[in-house]
Parts: structure tokens; C-alpha cells; sequence
């Protein structure tokens, strides 16, 4: 089985978030896929199957878990898929996935992907969440439907959070989300943690920014803004609230040419 690595919102100051594509065929059984996931071990693992002309199916594993949404992955995907010999000439590819589809487009150098926005509910924390993430205060918290985003009082603030994982991942949503304001260069920072998905730090997550765009939109009053993942690896990202939709854009660097997966790994497991 062959796949390809590609780091998106890698840039000169930032290596992004890597991703490995697997384009094939037919999906493989959803064990083997998520073998596959596993023994490559990066954060998401992309499957993409052509559909017809520029359109492609598509699923996302963690090293754990299949998941319903992974946007640096689909950046990932888009940028291999359109170094390919039928998608050389195109400008926009269609990802249809469990959880809807996604529309990729070339946007200068970078890529762009809109995604579903996100419906917001201003809530207290949810108990054990401050302590999990060694808070004593957030400025504003609202949840989505798989998520919790809180607002802190500095960048420095988000620098300096140290998760208690074990004990974030015990809490009943799919990913915990820290922001503030941003001190300079950019409009807002970000960093966003995921140990029930075991991905205990994200390092660029997109699907986070469908929460993150519509939040800062109403607090900046302003649609387009830029933003700074403040994880180990960092990256930078470009997002505009259009409404029902968010709209991301970032590089996408392939990391060297194919590389192989040889079945009896996956067996040896």
C-alpha cells in the first residue's frame, strides 16, 4: 500500500501539521484502514477514492479512531491530488464524506477549503475542564456540538496551558479548544487538544477553525482573519465566516515521493 506525506501550513517559521494520503481504488475494510493509520502514525491518514471528474471520496483515521471531519488532511489530499495527471488543469476538486462535502480550490500557492461553520452556545465551562487544562479562569467559553472553546486572557496564556490529558479525555466532547487574542502578526492564537481521539495535541486543526472562524468574526467584527496555531510545530492559517460556511486556507508541502506499506507490518501488529 503506498502513501504520501504532506505538512500543511508548513511555512518558513512553521512546520504545520503532517498527513498521510492513501489514494486507491475502493476503500479497504475499516480495520485495515485503521491499521494502516496506526502503524503510519501521524496524526490523520486520509483515504481518498476517485468518484467521478475531480471528485473524490474520502475518510480520515487518527492513529485510533476513524473521525468525521479532518481538514488539514483534505488540504493534504488536494494538494497531491492535483499534482496528478487528470487534475493538473483543474481548480477545484470535491471531497464527499460521511459528514458532507468539501470543496478544495487552488488559491495562488496555497489551498483553500470551505468547510461546515459551526452553531455556538455561550455555556459555563463543563465541570473538570478548567482543572483538566490547569485553568483557574476563561474569559468566555461556548460549546459546538463535538466541541468546547474557551477564551483566555493572552496569547502567554495559551503558551503556557499544560493539559492534564488522561483527564481531559474523560470529558464527554470530541476536542478542547484554547484561544486568545493575538499579541501581534495576527488576529488570533489557538491551540487545540484531542486525547479522546489520541491525538492528546493537534498541531494545525482546521475542523477546530469552523468554531474558531465564527467566534473571532463576532468578536473582531470582521469576516476575514488570520490566525496562528501555538503547538509544537505551529502554522498559519487564513479563515473567512461566510455564514452557514468557513472558508481556510494554508500551504501544503509533500514531504518526498510515495512510500510503501507492506501488508505483513499490518499483520505483525
Amino acid at each position: 500500500m503506498r502513501y504520501h506525506i504532506v505538512d500543511a501550513f508548513a511555512d518558513e517559521r512553521f512546520a504545520g501539521n503532517p498527513a498521510a494520503v492513501v489514494p486507491g481504488p475502493a476503500f479497504p475494510a475499516a480495520d485495515e484502514m485503521q491499521a494502516v493509520a496506526h502503524r503510519i502514525g501521524l496524526p490523520t491518514t486520509a483515504f481518498v477514492v476517485p468518484d467521478g471528474p475531480g471528485e473524490y471520496q474520502v475518510r480520515w483515521f487518527t492513529p485510533y479512531k476513524e473521525i468525521n471531519l479532518c481538514g488539514h488532511a483534505t488540504i493534504a489530499s488536494a494538494r497531491h491530488l492535483f499534482g496528478l495527471p487528470g487534475n493538473v488543469e483543474r481548480e477545484r476538486l470535491r471531497f464527499v464524506s460521511g459528514n458532507g462535502v468539501l470543496n478544495a480550490s487552488r488559491d495562488g500557492d496555497l489551498i483553500a477549503i470551505d468547510l461546515p461553520g459551526s452553531r455556538l452556545t455561550v455555556a459555563e465551562p463543563p465541570p473538570g475542564m478548567l482543572a483538566a487544562l490547569g485553568l483557574d479562569s476563561v474569559v468566555a467559553c461556548v460549546v459546538s456540538s463535538d466541541d468546547v472553546l474557551v477564551e483566555v486572557a493572552s496569547e502567554e496564556a495559551v503558551r503556557a496551558v499544560r493539559p492534564d490529558f488522561p483527564a481531559l479525555g474523560r470529558l464527554p466532547f470530541r476536542g478542547h479548544i484554547v484561544t486568545a487574542r493575538a499579541d501581534s502578526e495576527v488576529d488570533f492564537v489557538s491551540r487545540t487538544f484531542f486525547p479522546s481521539l489520541g491525538v492528546d495535541e493537534d498541531q494545525v486543526c482546521v475542523s477546530a477553525h469552523c468554531k474558531l472562524a465564527p467566534y473571532w468574526a463576532g468578536r473582531l467584527g470582521r469576516r476575514q482573519l488570520t490566525a496562528l496555531q501555538l503547538s509544537e510545530r505551529g502554522g498559519r492559517l487564513a479563515v473567512e465566516d461566510a455564514g452557514e460556511r468557513v472558508r481556510v486556507l494554508g500551504s501544503a508541502v509533500p514531504r518526498g515521493g510515495a512510500r510503501d506499506l507492506a501488508l505483513e507490518e499490518l499483520a505483525a501488529q
